[in-house]
């Protein structure tokens, strides 16, 4: 459709996902003061547990997770190596969650003083005993932590070529996190995912509905009222508040567009028949408040 404009003259969303580290103390203060004030929460400063070196793919960039410990973290519910085998094998294999902190990364020197990308993750003290003594967990786990690193942050990771470090049970200095409170009942529900991040909390946001634009009135008149169509007229009602220059009018073919630059609903629909363009015109009689296209 070709359109012509025309002047008017005068007669318009494992994960949270994680717990931020705050370093600027001034807005960490505010920050904690805010969260007080609605979800239960609490800061924790996790011990280490063991490190993991892996790469990324393809690039081989070398990435170190620290597997580190607190309380505040619920352990998932206990089961025996055949019931994992049994779940992972099922139909539904997310029925059995590890609740984790995965904190952001961050950069650190590796042993060689070459910097490397650095997150730490932490998970409750129970269960790291159990990673630690077990092999088909401790793979299950860092399988789970691996896919979690990877959604939350969209890299990817060899999880084939890892490494746990044997003389360094983390890299750099542990953050804390700000974790909430939650019930550890909630985690023998067997509904939710695999991998359960504990939640940065924020603020409840109330959320301000959209105002509706108001929508022009108008008609469209046709002469003669029946059979062919010599000429056609289009009548709009223009309130005093929108100024000459908001108004913006296209006549096609076989369409007409009034646009007041998003004050009003824009007004867009097809007429009964082809127009001739070149003798399209259009006026604004403020004594009527009434802009006619003809």
């Amino acid at each position: 459709m070709k359109n012509k404009s025309i002047s008017l003259e005068i007669d318009p969303s494992i994960m949270e996902k994680n717990m931020r580290i705050v370093k600027d103390s001034a807005v960490e203060e505010e920050i904690n003061k805010l969260l007080a004030e609605t979800i239960p929460s609490q800061t924790v400063k996790p011990r280490p547990g063991f490190c993991v070196k892996t790469f990324t793919k393809p690039d081989n960039k070398k990435v170190f997770v620290n597997i580190c410990l607190t309380e505040a973290i619920p352990c998932p519910r206990n089961i025996s190596n055949g019931e994992l085998m049994q779940i992972l094998n099922s139909e539904d294999p997310s029925s059995y969650r590890v609740p984790m902190s995965i904190g952001e990364g961050r950069t650190e020197p590796d042993k060689s003083g070459i910097p490397a990308t650095v997150y730490d993750v932490a998970i409750n003290p129970d269960f790291f005993c159990k990673i630690e003594k077990d092999d088909l967990f401790q793979t299950f786990f860092l399988t789970v932590v691996f896919e979690g690193l990877q959604d939350k942050y969209q890299f990817e990771l060899d999880m084939q070529k890892f490494t746990i470090l044997k003389n360094r049970k983390s890299i750099g200095t542990l953050q804390s996190h700000r974790i909430q409170v939650r019930d550890v009942k909630k985690y023998e529900d067997k509904t939710k995912p695999l991998i359960e991040e504990i939640q940065k909390p924020t603020p409840k946001i109330t959320e301000i509905p959209a105002v509706k634009k108001k929508e022009l009135i108008y008609r469209l008149r046709r002469e003669p009222p029946v059979g062919e169509i010599q000429y056609l007229l289009a009548e709009f009602m223009i309130p005093s508040t929108i100024e000459l220059k908001d108004l913006n009018l296209e006549v096609g073919e076989d369409r007409l567009v009034l646009d007041s630059k998003g004050l009003f609903q824009v007004v867009d629909f097809f007429l009964p028949c082809s127009v001739d363009q070149d003798i399209v015109d259009a006026q604004l009689n403020r004594n009527k408040d009434v802009s006619m296209a003809i």
